[in-house]
């Protein structure tokens, strides 16, 4: 699959396509940067994570590894204007800053956050 550009979206095909998502790393930043933030941070959980963002939606799902024939999996979350992430796990806490309007997506995979300025559209 060819890598996603930064504000560009991959077309929805279910949650498998989540998993799949590429584009540029979101920067991250430390927990001084991320409380001298204007706004506050709304937390959704999923499963065993915490997803926190301080603007935007979120919309997640849960992905099984080997195209969901194992019986590993993980949460994957798609943010539409996030700005600043804080993802806690079992494994630790990251904090990312994608920046105002840029839409995201964070996995979790093996209980470590990654997130990438991209996400899937889905159709109307």
């Amino acid at each position: 699959m060819a890598p996603v550009k930064q504000n560009q979206k991959q077309k929805w095909v279910g949650p498998t396509i989540l998993g799949a998502i590429d584009g540029p790393p979101c920067p991250q930043v430390s927990e001084a940067e991320l409380l001298a933030a204007p706004r506050g941070l709304r937390r959704s959980d999923y499963g065993e994570v915490s997803f926190e963002r301080s603007k935007g939606e979120i919309e997640c799902a849960t992905i099984y590894v080997d195209g969901g024939r194992g019986d590993e999996n993980y949460p994957v979350c798609q943010f539409d204007r996030p700005s600043d992430l804080r993802i806690r796990t079992a494994k630790g806490e990251w904090r990312f800053r994608p920046g105002p309007g840029v839409p995201a997506t964070v996995s979790t995979r093996g209980g470590v956050a990654r997130c990438v300025m991209a996400t899937a559209e889905k159709p109307a």
